[in-house]
């Protein structure tokens, strides 16, 4: 559905052109939700791939902390291994976090307690303000379902999905 925010997006900083349907603002919303899912993981992908692949970060880091003795921890460790460990270790660290994210999208659409209800309320769209249902929305694939097309569409990071 790349198409659909090729189509209804006006720049990129999310602000969107309203659908004639009902059903088209669905899958807009819908569409623009999973591309901001797929945009999350690609980046902690990407810093853990950064830990995993390089000896020194890209930036030198500002002021010792925590944070900062585990990005040198991490590195130190990681530049003693081989290229076949470090692409296993980052094909690991993959599917883990996209079965974390699908995993979270099944109990979105399975919630224990009840239908939650996520709507998507476009920043602006002729002063109005409308939602578009992201969830139970009629006829259409269960969130986890749309997972693969999502990181399919979108990522940088995932080569194979996991899910």
């Amino acid at each position: 559905m790349k198409e659909l925010l090729g189509k209804y997006a006006q720049d990129r900083f999310g602000n969107l052109k309203s659908p004639e349907s009902d059903e088209e603002k669905q899958q807009l919303a819908r569409e623009v939700f999973g591309k901001n899912l797929v945009s999350i993981l690609d980046d902690w992908l990407g810093t853990a791939f950064d830990l995993v692949d390089n000896s020194e970060p890209i930036e030198p880091l500002v002021r010792a902390n925590e944070s900062s003795r585990k990005d040198i921890a991490f590195r130190e460790t990681f530049k003693k291994l081989d290229s076949q460990t470090k692409e296993k270790i980052k094909e690991l660290v993959t599917d883990t976090a996209t079965g974390l994210l699908f995993s979270t999208l099944v109990s979105f659409d399975q919630f224990d307690y009840g239908q939650l209800k996520i709507t998507l309320s476009p920043k602006k769209i002729d002063n109005l303000k409308e939602e578009w249902q992201i969830t139970n929305t009629e006829g259409m694939l269960d969130l986890h379902d749309e997972l693969d097309k999502w990181i399919e569409n979108y990522s940088k990071k995932v080569k194979n999905n996991a899910t």
